[in-house]
């Protein structure tokens, strides 16, 4: 299996990038018709939307947003439900980071899932309030963690 990790380009990657997100991220957890395929973060220069491919085929998206001194978020992190459990979260973390340290970043922070904290504690993060103000919304329920590249 070839797995890479693209920086979303083309209308049909855009395509599969917001649908994997609307999908897993929304509709799977019974948040129909809120899901905002046009929301100016995804577009903004701070972004990079990216598209995990298994030879070729999207299976899996994660979104870096440069916050500046040498530190990003990463955001909206999803994998399709029919891909969950086969590894491919933790192939998609560590390109994650090697994309991150390319672009000049130290530290990782993310606002998690409850759900998803193990996983990442697994893969070298630690709990670490980097930003209470981010815990609002969707994200009020989540658990502030970061990684030192």
């Amino acid at each position: 299996m070839r797995h890479e990790l693209v920086a979303v380009a083309d209308a049909s990657d855009w395509a599969a990038f917001h649908a994997i997100r609307r999908v897993e991220l929304f509709e799977a957890k019974g948040r129909f018709g809120i899901y905002n395929d046009q929301h100016p973060d995804d577009y903004a220069d701070f972004a990079h939307p990216l598209l995990l491919k298994v030879d070729g085929r999207a299976v899996g998206t994660v979104r870096i947003d440069l916050l500046g001194q040498g530190r990003a978020a990463i955001r909206l992190v999803a994998i399709t439900a029919t891909e969950q459990g086969r590894g491919l979260g933790t192939v998609m973390e560590a390109l994650a980071a090697e994309r991150a340290r390319a672009l000049g970043v130290s530290e990782l922070v993310v606002n998690s899932a409850a759900e998803a904290a193990g996983f990442y504690e697994k893969t070298g993060w630690t709990r670490y309030d980097w930003d209470p103000a981010e815990l609002v919304n969707i994200a009020s329920a989540c658990i502030q963690m970061r990684k030192l590249l």
